[in-house]
């Protein structure tokens, strides 16, 4: 088969389900990528194991969104088993678990028979192979073990070729209403805005540890995954998928595992960590655009799994923080204090914004866009500048750990090589 009609069939698969707002519809189609899973000869025993794989991710969306609620006024809670349960946030969930089942079992499908197709079909699609790799990495591994709530819950990770998931996701339940009441609104405003610099507090105070664990486990179990069967011979490219799929993997658990409480007056909060995490993209990858390529995977894989209400467009909102960041981070000294990196994360933030007020201009009333202008830009601002409480303390311990580890393997007996190659890697993908 032409490796495009795969990933042709992938798309059209995430498009579908990203247009299916009924989680019956989006369970049918789940479904029925389930029934080919086995047709194309997978085999029953692997569909189970791929479900048991993906069960624990799974599970902590559906709970972070059952307990966190829509954020909405007037919304339903129940209590089950002694915890309250807003429903529909557990359809929203629902929805997204089903989802997401649906195009890994596609992307599993798509791949059936030629584990290297998939990132071919892409590549023969116009999708640069270094974007195509990263993206195919992180389908694959998307909830295939590598993490475990904070919470309750181990889940050891089973990443393809040994990889270690060792990350710890975790549902926040801290939106939840008190128990006292069955059919409470969500909790105040000033009840998650103190759990919200709770949150940032810890990050802050920063023992960035357990962040940098996840970080180095996500790209570990990339590597593995790219070593095992993507066939890339350019080691320093394979470095670089590594790196960026495990850093898109990462921001997927903040973006989704919602491991901030939630503002829903304050859309973009969780900019606070997905910021600092762009800046490592640029830190850690050789290529000149190593966090442009992270936010493109990252977009790509968050519209494949039906996020965002701008269809593909949205992913250009990842894109431009990346490219920021790989603008800026060079040219900020590796010592660098908090108000540096404030106000790089404000420039950052800023950008981003200003990308989803373009595309929103283009699929909305100007005047909608425009009242909401200011009060987006201070928020955005504001967000950015307090992602230098986590970008600082998590930078440094990122330089420990490479001066103590070393960079992250892409292959068997890949030695480290000097950080300012960026030029004869950008002509390897050129090439």
């Amino acid at each position: 088969m032409d490796p495009r009609l795969r990933a042709v069939y992938l798309v059209a698969v995430a498009v579908g389900v990203f247009f299916l707002r009924d989680p019956a519809a989006v369970g049918a189609v789940a479904a029925a990528q389930a029934v080919l899973f086995v047709a194309v000869g997978l085999g029953a025993r692997a569909l189970v194991r791929q479900l048991r794989k993906l069960a624990l991710f799974l599970g902590v969306i559906f709970v972070a969104y059952a307990l966190v609620g829509t954020g909405e006024a007037g919304q339903t809670w129940r209590t089950v088993a002694g915890l309250r349960w807003s429903v529909p946030g557990a359809a929203l969930g629902l929805g997204m678990v089903l989802r997401i089942a649906a195009v890994v079992l596609a992307s599993q499908v798509a791949r059936a028979g030629d584990p290297r197709a998939l990132a071919a079909g892409l590549g023969k699609l116009g999708v640069p192979r270094m974007a195509a790799l990263a993206i195919d990495t992180t389908l694959a591994l998307l909830g295939d073990g590598g993490g475990r709530g904070q919470g309750r819950g181990a889940g050891r990770g089973q990443g393809r070729g040994g990889g270690r998931g060792q990350g710890h996701g975790g549902g926040d339940a801290a939106g939840a209403p008190p128990p006292e009441s069955t059919d409470a609104p969500a909790r105040g405003i000033g009840a998650r805005v103190r759990d919200f610099w709770a949150a940032l507090g810890r990050l802050g105070r920063g023992d960035m540890t357990r962040l940098v664990s996840r970080i180095d486990a996500q790209i570990d179990r990339a590597a593995d995954y790219i070593v095992a069967h993507t066939g890339e011979a350019d080691r320093g490219r394979a470095r670089d998928v590594a790196v960026i799929a495990g850093m898109a993997l990462t921001m997927l658990s903040v973006k989704v595992l919602k491991l901030l409480p939630g503002l829903p007056f304050a859309p973009g909060h969780k900019g606070v960590v997905l910021i600092p995490l762009y800046f490592v993209a640029a830190r850690l990858t050789r290529a000149r655009f190593g966090a442009t390529w992270t936010g493109l995977t990252m977009g790509a894989v968050a519209f494949l799994m039906g996020d965002g209400r701008y269809g593909v467009f949205e992913i250009f909102k990842h894109v431009a923080p990346g490219l920021l960041a790989d603008v800026l981070v060079p040219v900020v000294p590796r010592n660098a204090g908090r108000a540096a990196w404030a106000a790089v994360g404000a420039v950052t933030a800023l950008g981003r914004f200003a990308t989803v007020t373009a595309i929103a201009l283009c699929v909305q009333p100007p005047a909608v866009v425009y009242a909401l202008l200011v009060p987006g830009l201070i928020v955005h601002g504001t967000f950015g500048v307090l992602s230098s409480i986590v970008t600082a303390p998590l930078l440094r311990a990122i330089d420990a750990r490479s001066s103590t580890r070393g960079n992250p393997r892409c292959a068997p007996d890949c030695h480290d090589t000097p950080t300012d190659n960026r030029d004869e890697t950008d002509s390897t993908e050129a090439a």
